[in-house]
């Protein structure tokens, strides 16, 4: 573990004395010695299927950036994930206090792949550092008064085949948090003490009426206890001064004027989470010729269709790249290995034999997705062992079937469950000659039904 402590001198003051005053995520670096908060978006499982065609080992000096990291959430995870590899991870961020608690958390994980800089992203390049293979931007950017210089820094020092794991704030999905930073706006006029600030804040919260938009929806009392217990979010979330969100075509424009091409959305770990199936408006419409329309559609009108359809993604995760295409390992591909990640599947064959022929149901955290499973897709499913290649599985099945089963067949009935499965990112991909990954538990468990 390394550190070279370079003073920013390119940021934004207001952001920068909210971070070092409210460092966020709020975090006990003694925690680390009990559990491991997971970045699904980082998972090394999910990195390799979308954005290296399944066929990247994270070796040979692999290097990852992490710009704004906070206090370590994303750093810690990437680390862990990397500790026997030959891998290092780099560090950014123009809050000393955050960088401070990040680096404690590095320390109980007794982690020593990480480079330590007090840097803003805007000055990235002064780190004279080689491309870097993969850059983790994560509710960062939005919080740029210029966005664009920040992402154009960080594209200056990707590598040409290296990728980018970003998220930026909703625009639908964020109108009642804009709604409460209004109000804020209007209680604090002429507060510039951040301590009394916060206690305003306080204060209206604990007197929100039902009727306020940030308690509609599910659970306003876990919502009220998140603000109300953590200044540090209460902070970021209704006292930030610089902050934006995006519509889905905004960022298509955001990426392609840095020269970058969106490769795919991924579930980003909200509560409940913001999954990749919620951008597909075909899961909700059963028009047959209103379906048939859209799926005509160009893909970022059906994303932005979806997205206006749910008004519920908060934060958008996804991936983009120099180049985008090739980057998402494909099924087509028989010898890509299908594994499962934050999911169960031990009751999926005896789900998929009750359901062959007609539509299945199944709940993924507070997720419902339905979709109809073929005759073969429950001996499929019950193939999958996580080193099984899918030229393997068709093998295997066809053999049993005595030849009845046909590749025609077994790829219809693979791909029935597949496809809905890839899109809460629960069924992924990896070349047979890629090892395994670790994968660590969520909090609170990936249960479903």
């Amino acid at each position: 573990m390394s550190e070279q402590n370079n003073p920013p001198a390119n940021y934004a003051p207001k952001v920068r004395s909210l971070y070092e005053d409210y460092p966020f995520p709020l975090r006990d670096p003694r925690d680390e010695a009990k559990r491991l908060v997971v970045a699904e978006q980082e998972s090394l499982g999910k990195l390799n299927h979308f954005c290296y065609g399944g066929r990247q080992g994270f070796g040979n000096g692999f290097r990852v950036l992490v710009a704004g990291g906070g206090t370590g959430d994303h750093t810690i995870f990437l680390a862990e994930q990397l500790r026997e590899y030959d891998a290092r991870v780099t560090y950014i961020d123009i809050s000393e206090s955050s960088l401070k608690l990040a680096k404690e958390r590095a320390r109980v994980r007794n982690l020593n792949n990480i480079d330590w800089h007090h840097l803003s992203i805007l000055d990235v390049s002064s780190l004279n550092a080689a491309p870097f293979d993969l850059i983790s931007c994560t509710g960062v950017l939005h919080h740029l008064p210029e966005p664009e210089r920040g992402l154009q820094a960080l594209r200056t020092v990707l590598a040409p085949q290296g990728a980018m794991s970003l998220m930026l704030y909703g625009r639908a999905g964020r109108l009642a948090v804009y709604a409460g930073q209004e109000l804020m706006k209007l209680v604090n006029d002429g507060v510039t003490e951040p301590r009394l600030r916060t206690q305003h804040a306080r204060s209206v919260v604990e007197r929100l009426p039902e009727t306020n938009w940030l308690l509609r929806g599910g659970g306003p009392g876990r919502k009220l206890t998140e603000l109300l217990e953590d200044d540090s979010n209460l902070n970021d979330v209704l006292l930030h001064e610089q902050d934006r969100a995006y519509s889905v075509p905004e960022i298509y424009d955001f990426l392609s004027a840095a020269q970058l091409q969106f490769i795919e959305f991924t579930s980003f770990h909200t509560d409940p989470p913001d999954f990749r199936r919620m951008y597909n408006p075909l899961n909700q419409i059963s028009d047959p010729a209103l379906r048939s329309h859209i799926a005509r559609l160009p893909r970022p009108q059906q994303q932005a269709i979806g997205e206006a359809m749910s008004c519920m993604i908060t934060c958008h995760g996804f991936y983009a790249a120099p180049q985008a295409t090739g980057r998402i390992a494909s099924p087509d591909d028989l010898d890509m290995v299908p594994f499962f990640l934050y999911f169960d599947p031990a009751i999926l064959a005896d789900h998929f034999r009750g359901a062959a022929g007609r539509e299945c149901g199944l709940n993924y955290r507070q997720c419902a997705t339905q979709f109809e499973v073929g005759k073969h897709s429950a001996d499929l499913v019950a193939g999958i062992d996580g080193s099984r290649s899918i030229g393997e599985l068709f093998d295997m099945m066809h053999e049993t079937s005595n030849g009845a089963a046909t590749r025609a067949e077994l790829k219809r009935d693979f791909m029935a469950f597949y496809e809905p499965l890839n899109e809460l990112d629960v069924l992924l991909l990896r070349h047979r000659d890629i090892s395994p990954f670790a994968e660590f538990p969520l909090e609170g468990g990936a249960n479903n039904d």
